[in-house]
């Protein structure tokens, strides 16, 4: 009777740890899936600004050559 009681402690204790540790790795993943978000908003928002850049950028290339095309008439 001691065995089968020392038996089900043991088992209650390894299946309070199971739990702790799948509530913690759940906890884990969360916090993993929040911080990928963040990063993608990140990331989203460096791409819009470079496309800005990119346009920025092709304009000036197009006065430049106005600008060189004019001064040679």
């Amino acid at each position: 009777m001691n065995d089968f009681v020392r038996n089900l402690e043991r088992v209650k204790k390894l299946s309070d740890e199971l739990f702790y540790s799948t509530e913690e790795q759940m906890t884990g993943q969360k916090e993993m899936m929040k911080a990928m978000l963040e990063l993608e908003k990140e990331v989203n928002e460096i791409t819009r600004e470079s496309g800005k850049i990119q346009d920025g950028v092709l304009k000036i290339k197009t006065q430049s050559r106005d600008l060189k095309a004019l001064s040679v008439v």
